[in-house]
C-alpha cells in the first residue's frame, strides 16, 4: 500500500466538482478495461487551483501499485512545449532572435537543397512552429541510446523536405536540433538547463527530460513510481529514445497541474514570477494564418490552436504525447483559466484520452461559466489566407493513408495498395464520400468516416478531408509519368543494413503499384499493416516521397552502382537482396 505521505495526498477533489468526478470515475474505469489501459492519471486545474486530481487503476499491476496523481509516465511529444518554452525564455533574456536563420543560431547545421538557390534559410520560428520543411524523424536511430545532437550533423545527408512555410509538417529532428539550440546558447547539457531554467522554478520536481523511463522500486510504496508501459494488452519493455527535446518528458499529472496553472496565470505561481508573460503569450500566438495548405490546423509555437473545437471555450491549447506504450493529452482554455491533463500506461490510447479532457472541460464549463480574469491577450484567429478551389477529382492522390485513385464516371475509389474499391458518394460543392464495405481494410474503412474534396490551393492540386476536428489536407495529386529505367531495375526486396536493436524495420521492397514506383515496408511495433508511399523519381538516383505533411517530401537516394549499390532513406542504408537463381531452383527436389 501507499505510505502515510503519499496517501494523504493521493485524491484532490474540489467540492465544485465532486459531481463530476462522481459521474465520470466509473466510465473511466470502463474504458481502461475495454481499451487495455492499467493506470491513468489525471488533474484538472482552474487558475492556481486544483480542482481535480486522481489515479485510477494500477501502475504497476504484477505488484499492485495503485496510480495517483504522483504516478509518472512517459509523456512523449509533451516535452516540445516545454522545450519550445525555453527557447522563447532565451529569446525573453535577448540571448536569442527566434527570426534569424538556423544556421546562424546553431553552427554548423546544414541541409541539402532541391528547391534551388533563392530559397531563404529556414529561421528558429518555422522550426518551433513544425514550418521549416525539415524532414519529419531520422526513422533510424530514432529508438535507440544516439544522443539528440547528432541529429545536426546527420540532417548534412539529407535534403530539405519542402521550401520553409510552404505547409504544416510535424518535425521530431527539429525539435531536437531545438534542445541542441538550448544546449549551444545556454551553455549547459539540455536537460541541466531544463531543470534549472524550467523544471526547478515550476516546481515540476517529478519530472524530468530523459531518454530513459527510469524511476525506484515500487517496494517503498513511493507514489512517484514509474508506470508500467503497456501495448496491445501486454507489458511493453520500453526502449530508449534518441530525440529527448521532442519527446523525452517522463512526467506525472500533479507536475503538468503546475505547469498549466504557470501557463494560465501569466507566468505566475506561488506568488513568484516563473515565466515572462511575453513568453506565454509568444506561445499562443497563431503562427501560419498565411499558410494556406494547412486548411483548419492552427499552431502556436510549440502547440496547437483550435477555435470552438469546446463549445463556448474560446481558444482552445493542446498537445497530445504517443509513444510505443503511453499517451498523454494536455489542453488549456487560457479565457477560462481550465487546463487538463491525462495520462496513461498504454499506447494507442489517444482516443479514450482526448474524449476525456474534452468531457471534463466541457462539464467544468456548464458548472462553473464565470471565466476567470484574463491575464492575456488572446486574438481570434485570423482567416486563413486561401480557402482553394475546387478540381476535377480523377486522378491518383499521395494521402495518409496510402495510394488512392478516384474515377468519378465510375463513381469509383480504389485503395490503389490493397486493391479494393468503394463507390463514391456524390455531395453538394463537389464533397464526396465512400459506401460502406463490408469487411475492409483499415485504409478503406477510415477512408469511409471522411468526406472529401480535391481542390487547387495555391499550385498545388490537392485532396482535403473533412473531420470532426475540422479540414486537413489528406494528400496531394499524384502528377502523371512513368519512372525511369534506372528505377525499374531496382525493384524487388531490399536489406536493411543498419537496423535499430528493438525496433525493426521489415520487407523493405521497390515495387510498382497500379503503375506508380511506390516504397513499402513493415514497421511492426507501430503499425501490423504493411506501410506503402508513393515516390517520385526526379532524377536517376533520387526519388522524392509524395504528399503533403509528416514523412511526405523525405528523399530516397541511390548510392554507388552494381554490387555496391545502396538506397539511403531516413538514416537507413540498404542492399539489394538478389533474385534466387532459377538454376538452383528448378535443381531442387
Amino acid at each position: 500500500g501507499l505510505s502515510k505521505d503519499a496517501e494523504a495526498r493521493a485524491t484532490v477533489v474540489a467540492p465544485a466538482v465532486r459531481r463530476l468526478r462522481d459521474a465520470l470515475a466509473p466510465l473511466i474505469g470502463d474504458a481502461q478495461g475495454r481499451f487495455g489501459i492499467p493506470a491513468l492519471s489525471l488533474v484538472l486545474v482552474r487558475g492556481e487551483e486544483t480542482l481535480w486530481a486522481e489515479g485510477f487503476g494500477l501502475a504497476d499491476p504484477e505488484h499492485g501499485v495503485p496510480a495517483t496523481p504522483w504516478t509518472r509516465y512517459r509523456a512523449g511529444s509533451l516535452a516540445k512545449p516545454l522545450t519550445a518554452l525555453a527557447v522563447l525564455a532565451l529569446a525573453a533574456r535577448g540571448e536569442l532572435d527566434i527570426d534569424q536563420p538556423l544556421s546562424a543560431a546553431l553552427p554548423g547545421f546544414r541541409l541539402r537543397e532541391r528547391f534551388g538557390a533563392s530559397t531563404r534559410p529556414i529561421t528558429v520560428r518555422e522550426v518551433l512552429s513544425h514550418h521549416a520543411g525539415l524532414p519529419s524523424d531520422l526513422n533510424q536511430g530514432l529508438w535507440s541510446d544516439a544522443p539528440f545532437t547528432e541529429v545536426r550533423d546527420r540532417l548534412r545527408d539529407e535534403y530539405a523536405a519542402y521550401p520553409p512555410n510552404l505547409v504544416f509538417s510535424y518535425s521530431n529532428v527539429g525539435y531536437s536540433l531545438l534542445g541542441h539550440l538550448i544546449q549551444a546558447v545556454g551553455g549547459r547539457p539540455y536537460a541541466v538547463h531544463m531543470d534549472e531554467h524550467l523544471l526547478a522554478p515550476l516546481g515540476m520536481s517529478a519530472s524530468r527530460l530523459t531518454a530513459l523511463v527510469d524511476g525506484p522500486a515500487p517496494s517503498d510504496g513511493a507514489a512517484e513510481v514509474v508506470a508500467v508501459g503497456y501495448r496491445d494488452g501486454r507489458p511493453f519493455d520500453p526502449l530508449p529514445l534518441r530525440d529527448v527535446p521532442a519527446q523525452g518528458l517522463v512526467t506525472s499529472a500533479a507536475d503538468l497541474g503546475r505547469l498549466m496553472s504557470a501557463l494560465l496565470c501569466g507566468g505566475a505561481l506561488g506568488g513568484r514570477q516563473v515565466l515572462q508573460p511575453a513568453v506565454i503569450e509568444a506561445t499562443f500566438e497563431p503562427q501560419n494564418t498565411e499558410v494556406a495548405l494547412d486548411t483548419d490546423i492552427t499552431t502556436g509555437l510549440g502547440v496547437f490552436l483550435e477555435e470552438g473545437s469546446i463549445p463556448g471555450a474560446g481558444r482552445v491549447v493542446r498537445h497530445s504525447g504517443n509513444t510505443l506504450a503511453y499517451t498523454a493529452e494536455l489542453v488549456l482554455l487560457p479565457e477560462e483559466g481550465l487546463g487538463v491533463a491525462v495520462l496513461a500506461s498504454a499506447g494507442k490510447a489517444g482516443h479514450v484520452l482526448k474524449q476525456l479532457a474534452g468531457t471534463m472541460l466541457t462539464q467544468t464549463l456548464k458548472s462553473m461559466p464565470e471565466p476567470l480574469p484574463p491575464d492575456l491577450f488572446i486574438a481570434a484567429t485570423a482567416p486563413r489566407a486561401d480557402g482553394g478551389s475546387p478540381l476535377n477529382a480523377a486522378g491518383r492522390y499521395a494521402t495518409d493513408l496510402g495510394l488512392i485513385a478516384i474515377d468519378p464516371e465510375r463513381d469509383s475509389l480504389c485503395a490503389c495498395m490493397t486493391g479494393e474499391q468503394a463507390r463514391l458518394i456524390p455531395y453538394p460543392d463537389g464533397v464526396l464520400g465512400l459506401d460502406a464495405v463490408p469487411d475492409a481494410s483499415g485504409t478503406l474503412k477510415r477512408l469511409s468516416l471522411l468526406r472529401l474534396q480535391t481542390q487547387r490551393i495555391g499550385d498545388r492540386e490537392v485532396i482535403v478531408a473533412q473531420t470532426e476536428h475540422g479540414r486537413t489536407v489528406l494528400g496531394e495529386k499524384v502528377p502523371p509519368g512513368e519512372p525511369p529505367p534506372s528505377w525499374l531495375t531496382r525493384l524487388g526486396p531490399w536489406r536493411v543494413l543498419n537496423p535499430d536493436p528493438g525496433f525493426p524495420l521489415e520487407d523493405l521492397t521497390l515495387k510498382l503499384t497500379d503503375g506508380q514506383l511506390c516504397m513499402s515496408y513493415r514497421m511492426p511495433l507501430l503499425t501490423p499493416e504493411r506501410i506503402q508511399v508513393p515516390l517520385r523519381a526526379t532524377g536517376d538516383d533520387l526519388a522524392i516521397v509524395l504528399g503533403l505533411g509528416r514523412g511526405r517530401g523525405d528523399t530516397v537516394r541511390i548510392v554507388g552502382a552494381g554490387n555496391e549499390t545502396r538506397l539511403h532513406w531516413s538514416g537507413y542504408v540498404a542492399e539489394r537482396i538478389p533474385p534466387p537463381d532459377p538454376g538452383v531452383a528448378a535443381s531442387e527436389p
